[in-house]
């Protein structure tokens, strides 16, 4: 990465923390839609591969799932591509720039409504990892913006914060946890202090129902929050 982009993304990186903790609008993705003709998710699509096969739009039949990759650096970009019939392939693109792996992360219920959401990579920093939920709406993908109404479902782990997601085992569906720690002193005992934001999706957005401060945390709890703990989800890309 260029020392230019590499000042990009710690500019970014501060604008997340602002924003997880002010909050702030993001901007949509435009999706598009077109006919399979009974052909494979990938069919006719360079470096496309089947990512995973399920229930995409919610009527109870699987479906396939196809991820391929586009350009390189700030120009990069990400098709996700569902199959929800023999004849029917709905299409979505995005920017992920300075994305450096693998730009699939999985399949996951994040609002709890039927059907499952595609999580894919979006922008990668020094240590934060910015991802795109793409959920069906209207018979085609759409983004699922995460709690707080950012566009991208913020993760990091470092030296001065954890920030990840965590759905509960026991929980209604559709109910999820921001947690977000940060270092504010590098001599105590309990370093880190901590925002806990559980979020439900009700009415077509996101609720937040309760909020946690924990002003005091040790670093091996701060650490820990960091990531996805979503079932379907890795921790880390």
């Amino acid at each position: 990465m260029s020392a230019a982009n590499r000042s990009a993304v710690a500019a970014l990186t501060v604008a997340v923390v602002f924003t997880l903790f002010a909050g702030a609008p993001g901007a949509a993705t435009a999706t598009q839609s077109g006919s399979g003709a009974g052909s494979g998710v990938c069919s006719g699509v360079t470096r496309c591969h089947v990512r995973a096969h399920a229930d995409v739009n919610g009527d109870g039949r699987v479906d396939s799932v196809g991820v391929a990759s586009r350009g390189h650096g700030a120009n990069r970009e990400v098709i996700v591509r569902v199959r929800t019939a023999p004849d029917q392939i709905s299409t979505a693109r995005q920017k992920a720039p300075n994305w450096l792996g693998s730009l699939w992360h999985g399949v996951a219920r994040l609002d709890g409504r039927r059907g499952v959401e595609i999580v894919v990579g979006e922008t990668e920093g020094l240590h934060a990892h910015l991802y795109r939920a793409m959920t069906w709406r209207h018979g085609d993908l759409t983004t699922l913006r995460a709690p707080g109404h950012d566009r991208y479902w913020y993760t990091d782990g470092a030296y001065s914060i954890g920030a990840g997601w965590q759905v509960r085992a026991g929980t209604a569906p559709g109910t999820i946890r921001r947690r977000v720690a940060i270092r504010v002193s590098p001599t105590r005992a309990r370093p880190f202090r901590g925002h806990v934001n559980t979020f439900h999706w009700d009415s077509g957005d996101w609720v937040r129902v309760s909020t946690k401060k924990v002003p005091e945390m040790r670093q091996r709890r701060a650490y820990s929050w960091g990531g996805f703990y979503v079932p379907g989800l890795p921790r880390w890309s």
